[in-house]
């Protein structure tokens, strides 16, 4: 049964008018209340957030600038440049700080970031036209060199100086001392601004924190006048109010969802609570599916695999391990790129996907290596056998479609063992043995372990 305090404290309306109206507003004080607190704190953690994108673009420019450097690919440099006029994610990082409403000092810190980040654009461009002259992109007209490498000033000396020097000029450029005291100052921006707005939501929820307690401590007071004045009001207060604030406390503390109240008020505070529990609850799930996926493909990775083979260990269940290599791999990649490379990789994942059921782990292991564990395999042998048959020739041909469409030719080859009595290691060299002879025999096939 529900009962709204509210209607109960007006039966004692002629006795205590002045206090029931005082504790109705404490009462209607605490969710907003926590409200704020939840509010502050959400938006601590968008402008730390935003601020680790900023540096992560800045870092990003200074892998990319690197790898063009060391490597002299065309491909960094383009990358580069995406970053810089159209994926633009440290000018957004700090537009989402202003909308998130930071404070000025903290908003400030991270304009010096982004403005030293452009500072920093100046010396990988210099390093990054060394390597153009280099190696002869500028006199190629199918190579468009970007107008602000183009800008970049070079002594005559190292315009003078031949391929190896300049090279190693733009090497040195960006791991210089110069470069790495600006890269140190933009982190120690972030880092200021991060501390700076966390200081702040301390001191907002401190505050935020006094005026709860004082909300509670004026509760209190009134309860034991109420307890002067009725008993029976005394008790309903008691067992409607204060046990389910000293509930939520304990729930709190042990970090659980707040149990249901039978005080309609305090169900707004449950719900609201409950609701941000449910939000980091489903964040900390994200970042453990990270953590145990593939980024490339979303399978599951080797080491969350090597788990769950070790969970197998432990059931007497049948079970079938099947190893899986893309064909040629490394053709499709120096042929098409690595951009259709992974798309290769991508598709052949979904294709796992779809072909098992849900009880069954498909997984990536590295590089173009698959592999699925398919458990609870009928105890016939041969029933098993054609079961896991009809799926290969499903998803080959699955894969036969794709190829013929959205990705250049492809094929696996595929080892396939079976155990009656759980998993052992013993089904990873079978696989592996069986996947060989398919290699051996031209590919593009399966075959099951002897």
């Amino acid at each position: 049964m529900k009962v709204h305090i509210r209607k109960t404290s007006f039966l004692f309306l002629a006795l205590m008018l002045a206090l029931s109206a005082v504790l109705i507003l404490n009462a209607m004080k605490v969710p907003m209340q926590f409200q704020l607190f939840a509010k502050n704190s959400m938006q601590a953690q968008k402008v730390a957030q935003a601020a680790v994108k900023l540096q992560e673009a800045s870092d990003y420019l200074t892998d990319e600038s690197r790898r063009f450097a060391i490597t002299g690919e065309w491909s960094h440099l383009e990358n580069y440049f995406v970053e810089v006029n159209e994926t633009k994610r440290r000018e957004k990082a700090l537009e989402e700080i202003r909308n998130a409403g930071a404070a000025e000092e903290s908003a400030r810190f991270l304009e010096m970031a982004l403005k030293e980040s452009k500072a920093l654009e100046e010396l990988e461009c210099k390093a990054m036209k060394l390597v153009v002259i280099a190696k002869g992109y500028d006199k190629n007209p199918s190579y468009n060199v970007p107008p602000s490498v183009e800008k970049a000033e070079l002594s005559r000396e190292e315009i003078a100086m031949d391929f190896n020097t300049k090279m190693a000029a733009a090497w040195l450029i960006l791991f210089s001392e110069q470069y790495f005291s600006m890269k140190k100052a933009i982190s120690d921006y972030r880092t200021n601004a991060v501390a700076e707005i966390f200081k702040h939501t301390t001191h907002l929820n401190r505050k935020n924190a006094e005026d709860l307690k004082a909300t509670f401590n004026r509760t209190l007071i009134g309860i034991f006048l109420i307890v002067l004045v009725s008993l029976a009001f005394f008790l309903i207060i008691i067992f409607f109010v204060l046990n389910s604030l000293y509930a939520f406390i304990e729930s709190i503390k042990k970090n659980q969802k707040l149990k249901a109240t039978r005080a309609k008020e305090l169900e707004l505070l449950r719900q609201t609570y409950n609701e941000m529990f449910d939000i980091a609850a489903k964040n900390e799930s994200f970042l453990r599916k990270q953590a145990e996926h593939d980024e490339l493909t979303g399978l599951i990775n080797r080491t969350a695999f090597k788990s769950i083979l070790k969970a197998l260990k432990e059931s007497s269940e049948s079970v079938a391990f099947i190893m899986l290599d893309v064909d040629k791999f490394k053709e499709i990649n120096d042929k098409y790129g690595h951009t259709v490379g992974d798309k290769v990789l991508k598709t052949v994942a979904q294709i796992l996907e779809s072909s098992f059921r849900s009880t069954d782990y498909a997984a990536r292991l590295g590089g173009d290596e698959f592999a699925v564990v398919i458990s609870k395999c009928d105890e016939d042998l041969e029933k098993t056998k054609q079961v896991i048959s009809a799926k290969m020739e499903a998803l080959f041909k699955k894969l036969e479609e794709k190829s013929q469409s959205e990705i250049p030719a492809t094929t696996l080859s595929c080892g396939i063992a079976i155990s009656k009595n759980g998993w052992n290691e013993s089904l990873i060299e079978k696989a592996d043995a069986a996947l060989y002879e398919i290699k051996r025999g031209g590919r593009n096939g399966y075959k099951f372990a002897r």
